[in-house]
């Protein structure tokens, strides 16, 4: 990808994600955001991530560590906060945000064949970066009593005036792995879903907030599924809202994977 192409990509997302935040409106006079575009930036925790091989040496053999274990890809990034929609810039994207708890959907499950389906056809598109990952919005934040409280929270951040000096100023921000104190037990909820099914290498599993100001713009509501595909950082249709889990049946997959191959097949 040209770096032109890529920064103007990077500002569409941060120009539409000022306006989903509640910042600066006046921001956007300037670069009007289309009803389509893709809202937000997304962050969450990878749980799975092995898009990228290991590590090879010059001549094409496996690069091992001291303990003869394969060096893994520093591409990829399990195990930390990261936004794989600033990453996957304009490749064509099935976004998948799942309600229920992974240990609740089975290999049989719609969530698990739209997954392994994706990942069967990231290497046959690799030419075309066809993308996609599972967000299970699973991460809770309860107060000392165990009762619900606010998704999100206040942080301090320094900024730098116009004549130098630095000041403190409070920013809210959504909260996130760190803040949920069963995050290691959901963390094991998700990677034994994706180790059931095989690890679906190419397909991303993440955890994030049940709630959070990045969903609201993203139009993620109380659904158990919510499937959104976008290509050049433009929606694809309307999403795919699925009430219940079961909902996604395999004629609904074929569906939703139709559109995303449509979005690029023959539109270079």
């Amino acid at each position: 990808m040209r770096a032109r192409t890529r920064i103007a990509a990077i500002g569409l997302v941060l120009a539409a994600g000022l306006t989903a935040g509640g910042q600066d409106p006046a921001a956007t006079d300037k670069v009007p955001v289309p009803p389509d575009a893709v809202p937000s930036a997304f962050r969450m925790f990878l749980v799975t991530d092995a898009r990228f091989k290991p590590l090879e040496n010059p001549d094409g053999t496996p690069l091992k560590d001291k303990n003869g274990n394969d060096v893994p890809n520093p591409k990829n990034r399990p195990n930390k906060i990261h936004c794989l929609v600033c990453e996957y810039g304009l490749n064509p994207v099935v976004a998948v945000f799942v309600r229920p708890d992974a240990k609740d959907l089975g290999p049989e499950s719609g969530v698990a064949k739209l997954a392994t389906r994706l990942n069967a056809l990231v290497p046959k598109y690799r030419s075309d970066k066809l993308s996609g990952f599972v967000a299970f919005l699973n991460l809770d934040f309860k107060d000392e009593g165990g009762g619900p409280t606010d998704p999100t929270k206040r942080v301090t951040v320094k900024k730098k005036l116009p004549d130098g000096t630095e000041v403190e100023e409070k920013v809210e921000q959504d909260k996130e792995y760190p803040d949920d104190e069963r995050r290691v037990e959901r963390v094991e909820s998700v990677g034994n879903l994706a180790r059931a099914l095989g690890g679906v290498s190419g397909v991303p599993f993440g955890l994030a907030g049940y709630k959070s100001k990045a969903l609201a713009a993203w139009g993620v509501g109380d659904d158990e599924v919510t499937v959104i595909v976008y290509n050049r950082m433009r929606r694809v249709g309307e999403p795919w809202r699925f009430p219940k889990a079961d909902g996604l049946t395999d004629e609904k997959i074929d569906e939703i994977l139709k559109a995303a191959v449509a979005s690029f097949v023959n539109r270079k």
